[in-house]
């Protein structure tokens, strides 16, 4: 107990030090404190529905890319189907282009 009384005093007495020498009225200093208080509860409110909205997008977008997974594994296997297909052809232009360009 005695030692929460000493950091209380000790505390006390540097606010009166800072308000002397910075010359500040008291009354406004905790106003501007209270304001600051207030601002930052609201700016800390605010970061933590910003951080409540991107967890849900992330949940959302992670069930959207689940849907998508299958769409995309189609897509790379009509690719590569059509890649062996055209494989051929383009391995006879690029042969008649080198056959030209002798």
């Amino acid at each position: 107990m005695k030692n929460i009384l000493k950091i209380l005093g000790v505390s006390a007495a540097g606010l009166a030090t800072y308000m002397y020498v910075n010359k500040k009225n008291p009354s406004i200093f905790f106003k501007n404190l209270s304001t600051d208080a207030k601002e930052s509860f609201e700016r800390s409110q605010k970061v933590n529905d910003s951080r409540k909205s991107l967890q849900q997008n992330i949940q959302k977008l992670q069930k959207e890319l689940k849907k998508s997974t299958p769409v995309i594994e189609q897509l790379q296997k009509d690719i590569s189907d059509f890649q062996f297909k055209i494989n051929p052809r383009i391995d006879m232009i690029k042969d008649r282009i080198n056959h030209l360009q002798k």
